[in-house]
């Protein structure tokens, strides 16, 4: 059977070996005060996984699940002080992770999820921030 925290560990070394923002990688829960400097927020990424789920199209003519292969969709949310910083710390997770090898299979954008294709502001925590989640989905084999 598949363990998706295996799937995480792997994806969160890949994620805290990121320049300059590695440090500040939060597995599920971030904390109500995260570092500052300057009175801004430095970037970091919140991540959220779960379960991986079955795949019925890979079944066999039992019909029973087939526990070798999972279909596994965490989300890394990016956050800055301000929407560029955003995009800059976004685009630098996306590169790190499309395509990244992991437990049998590859990671990549979520196709099929809901995107958010520009940085949302948060005016409502002190300091303001903006955040990118970005969908992701692995297969394995």
């Amino acid at each position: 059977m598949v363990d998706p925290n295996v799937l995480a560990d792997l994806l969160l070394a890949k994620l805290r070996s990121l320049p300059d923002i590695g440090a500040r990688v939060y597995d599920g829960l971030v904390p109500e005060r995260v570092p500052e400097a300057g009175g801004y927020i430095r970037p970091y990424i919140a991540f959220h996984a779960g379960l991986a789920a079955d795949l019925p199209g890979e079944r066999d003519l039992t019909g029973l699940v087939d526990v070798t292969v999972a279909d596994w969709s965490p989300q890394t949310t990016v956050v800055g002080p301000d929407a560029r910083i955003c995009r800059i710390a976004a685009q630098q997770v996306t590169a790190a992770l499309t395509n990244l090898p992991i437990g049998g299979g590859w990671l990549m954008p979520d196709p099929d999820a809901f995107r958010v294709t520009r940085p949302l502001p948060d005016t409502q925590a002190t300091p303001a921030r903006a955040y990118l989640p970005l969908q992701w989905r692995l297969i394995t084999n």
